[in-house]
């Protein structure tokens, strides 16, 4: 399941000619039943383009689509503290389900699974290594307000029970990075 979150949290990236990722870091917590670590293998990315990663996950637990777990992103400049709207339902700061995002989003997400685990739910617990995981940049993400240049945050979270007195956080990533238009 983190391998879905890290894959929004790189395409929050939008309108850039180029990514420099500065820093991937979990942000869950030691009791956290999802983990995340790795590394980014390209730095700068052009963008359009693919930026390379070697990711490892480990997850405790299980994801069904029955389940209702969805990941909430926040994108955010840091300069201004401008937060970046949600483009194309997966980019910038939004909120979708796990499983629906698999299936709608797939040239997103499924470049971060490891080979011979499906891009779909069920997913089961287990852990992951994706040495060959991408993510790919389009050309047609829109203009940022304020212009593109500049440090952003991203914090990815997989939640259960989103938005209930009962909601969970599963799992965290941080991902920091530049955006330079070329």
């Amino acid at each position: 399941m983190k391998f879905l979150i890290v894959a929004a949290l790189l395409v929050a990236t939008v309108s850039a000619k180029s990514v420099k990722i500065t820093s991937l870091t979990d942000c869950g917590g030691p009791a956290a039943p999802i983990s995340v670590s790795g590394s980014i293998l390209t730095d700068p990315v052009p963008v359009p383009g693919q930026m390379n990663m070697d990711l490892t996950t480990v997850a405790a637990i299980a994801a069904t689509a029955s389940d209702g777990l969805q990941f909430r992103k926040v994108t955010t400049r840091t300069t201004d503290n401008y937060q970046v709207p949600c483009f194309n339902g997966i980019s910038g700061t939004c909120t979708l389900d796990l499983c629906e995002a698999l299936t709608t989003y797939p040239e997103y997400i499924c470049s971060i699974f490891p080979p011979g685990v499906p891009c779909s739910c069920p997913i089961a617990a287990g852990t992951y290594a994706a040495p060959d995981a991408f993510v790919k940049f389009d050309a047609e993400w829109l203009a940022i307000n304020g212009g593109v240049n500049g440090d952003y945050v991203t914090r990815t979270e997989i939640v259960a029970s989103l938005g209930t007195a009962n909601e969970l956080v599963l799992g965290c990533v941080d991902l920091a990075y530049t955006l330079v238009a070329a």
